[in-house]
């Protein structure tokens, strides 16, 4: 608690700095709760759409293990960038990056990070890597700062709430019927969570690079990684509460600018049994849609060797298709 305190008079009696871009000066400040409206408009197009930061960014500000930095030109906002001091402080995940449409090209995501990074180094000088999670292909020149650490496939389907649970328990059904390798999940309670996940053989044999990745933030297996995530309303699901071979984590569905009354719903999987991967997938639908009577948009993240599986299954049993090609979720990480 103290320490808490210690962090939020550090941020908050922290100095920004000036530095000189394109021939315009760029001032660099921690976000305040009062730029929220600001930094949305410049977020219009960020994740085309489905963009998390309107529910998360008061929760940032407040949080004292994270800076929230933004760029501005001329006394307007054109930068955000995000650090998130977690792994008993010995790491700073980056998040949140974006850049004023009308500002991109310019360098200016590239600034605001080296300013970021300088800024944990000086005010958490015991991180010692730092984080972030990238979709798409990944150019050779980001290969020579980061190492792979793991890469999840990424599948994105959309549909509404009250269509998509009668063919949930249709497939559930039919599974059961056929015997096909169903066998119910099992709802893991915050104790049990936190004592399967970090168990050394799921942490050796289960999670994707030993890492708890939670809808694009990464989480080494640590006990006050996992206090912190279970406290939080999630589902935690898997195969077997004591020789468990796929896990997974779902997040309670939360709005995005995507729509009206457009919710996000991720579903991160781990294992590589596309079986106990596809019953989990099922398990998490129905908890996590089970009171909703709006469109969702679904993120499932799940090991690469199961894509075409899992694909296929979405849509003959479910009749969903992939909205757009994320091609992957990778973690990178580099020495501070």
């Amino acid at each position: 608690e103290s320490i808490s305190r210690q962090r939020l008079h550090q941020a908050r009696s922290y100095r920004g700095s000036e530095m000189a871009v394109d021939g315009h000066t760029l001032e660099f400040c921690l976000a305040e709760e009062a730029d929220f409206e600001e930094v949305m408009s410049i977020s219009g197009d960020v994740y085309g759409g489905i963009d998390y930061l309107p529910v998360r960014y008061h929760a940032w500000i407040r949080d004292p293990f994270r800076r929230v930095i933004l760029a501005k030109k001329k006394g307007q906002i054109v930068a955000l960038v995000s650090a998130n001091i977690v792994d008993d402080g010995h790491t700073a995940v980056f998040e949140g990056l974006r850049v004023a449409p009308l500002e991109r090209g310019k360098g200016i995501a590239g600034l605001i990070q080296g300013y970021c990074l300088n800024l944990v180094k000086d005010q958490f000088p015991e991180v010692k890597v730092h984080r972030y999670t990238k979709s798409g292909q990944l150019a050779p020149k980001i290969l020579t700062k980061f190492r792979l650490i793991c890469k999840q496939e990424v599948l994105s389907v959309q549909f509404k709430a009250e269509d998509i649970r009668p063919k949930l328990e249709a497939a559930v059904a039919q599974l059961k019927e056929s015997g096909k390798e169903w066998e119910d999940p099992v709802l893991l309670g915050a104790s049990d969570a936190k004592r399967v996940f970090l168990s050394p053989r799921v942490v050796d044999g289960v999670l994707p690079g030993k890492t708890i990745i939670q809808d694009w933030v990464p989480y080494r297996p640590l006990e006050s990684n996992l206090k912190k995530l279970v406290s939080q309303d999630f589902i935690w699901m898997a195969d077997d509460k004591e020789e468990p071979t796929v896990l997974s984590v779902g997040t309670a569905p939360y709005r995005v600018p995507l729509g009206t009354g457009y919710h996000r719903l991720n579903i991160d999987i781990f294992g590589k049994q596309f079986p106990r991967a596809r019953n989990q997938l099922l398990a998490q639908l129905q908890q996590g849609v089970s009171t909703l009577e709006v469109p969702i948009y679904c993120l499932l993240y799940f090991e690469p060797s199961m894509w075409q599986d899992m694909l296929s299954f979405c849509q003959t049993a479910l009749g969903l298709h992939k909205d757009r090609d994320f091609e992957g979720q990778n973690l990178l990480e580099a020495d501070m």
